[in-house]
């Protein structure tokens, strides 16, 4: 049975929580890092106009728990597959130092997985239920050891966002987050009359399934392999996301995307859930709605699945 090590975030003493976070990953361990390892730090850095994402003070702490181990950490992520502030590296960036992740605050520089314009990617053979591949961001091979930042949230589909989601979804690639959003892998092209005929969706096209024709993009289906490059780089907007895959689905398929990120790690890894601001959709909205209850406090945990477990109960047994 897996240990999850949870601290309140309720003052007892003169320890504020940015304290208790550090006795909590010690006592959680962090004898995994040896001297020199890269430690990438998988996080969301919280769309535009969102203000219930992690706050900076608990990142730094991580931070320099880290170089005390003698590792040099990194903040990352994967840029994301809808439009907004992170579709691409140079606006994702931009908006982490905005959102206070900047290395002046944080002690660490962002160093996205997937590249600049998220063709970055590697492939791991899983051989599971729904997924034979799955795809994440190269940078996933290239670290020696990860820690999971997850803000312990709701969300319109898989219900509860944590440790699995920030580590399937958050580290997934482009195609890998539409296949998990839906059994289609294929892009909708459903505003015909927005197309300006610029040609971005033409030129991102490895597969040569878009042409120009009077005007116009013409889709050629059947040979589109869903890499889902066409729809962050349609600057219209007239490519539909297709969000049809069944809520137990994506959970099952966010597990074995999670699955072939974690055998890169053979335990190297440390997993933080923080139930704070605990609001009812994901993050990656560009607001948010009050907390759905109070803050409970930061549970960890080197057992992905023991932690969102023990994060869902807490939540749950709160009014």
């Amino acid at each position: 049975m897996s240990t999850v090590y949870f601290v309140s975030s309720r003052v007892r003493g003169q320890k504020g929580l940015v304290d208790k976070l550090g006795g909590l990953l010690q006592a959680a361990g962090l004898d995994f890092i040896r001297p020199r390892d890269l430690v990438g730090i998988k996080m969301s850095f919280g769309e535009r106009g969102n203000t219930a994402f992690l706050r900076p003070q608990f990142v730094r702490k991580v931070v320099d728990l880290v170089k005390a181990e003698g590792g040099k950490p990194f903040l990352t992520d994967t840029n994301t597959l809808y439009h907004g502030q992170r579709t691409n590296s140079v606006d994702h960036l931009a908006l982490a130092v905005e959102h206070g992740f900047g290395l002046a605050q944080v002690g660490a520089p962002v160093i996205m997985a997937d590249g600049l314009r998220s063709e970055s990617v590697a492939e791991e053979e899983v051989n599971l239920r729904h997924f034979q591949t799955v795809k994440f961001g190269q940078l996933v091979r290239e670290m020696d050891a990860l820690i999971s930042l997850a803000h312990f949230k709701g969300h319109l589909v898989s219900g509860f966002g944590g440790a699995i989601k920030n580590i399937g979804m958050g580290l997934g690639s482009r195609a890998m987050k539409q296949r998990m959003h839906s059994g289609s892998v294929r892009p909708e092209f459903t505003r015909i009359d927005l197309c300006t005929g610029c040609g971005r969706c033409v030129a991102v096209c490895r597969e040569e399934a878009i042409r120009l024709e009077g005007g116009h993009a013409r889709f050629q289906y059947d040979a589109c392999v869903g890499c889902a490059d066409c729809i962050p780089a349609c600057p219209e907007q007239c490519l539909k996301i297709t969000w049809t895959e069944k809520p137990e689905v994506m959970g099952e398929k966010m597990v074995e995307t999670c699955y072939g990120v974690m055998r890169r790690f053979a335990g190297r890894c440390l997993f933080v859930n923080f139930l704070l601001d605990i609001s009812p959709d994901c993050d990656c909205f560009p607001l948010c709605d009050n907390p759905i209850v109070p803050n409970v406090g930061i549970v960890a945990s080197t057992d992905m699945i023991a932690v969102d477990q023990a994060s869902a109960d807490l939540l749950n047994a709160q009014e």
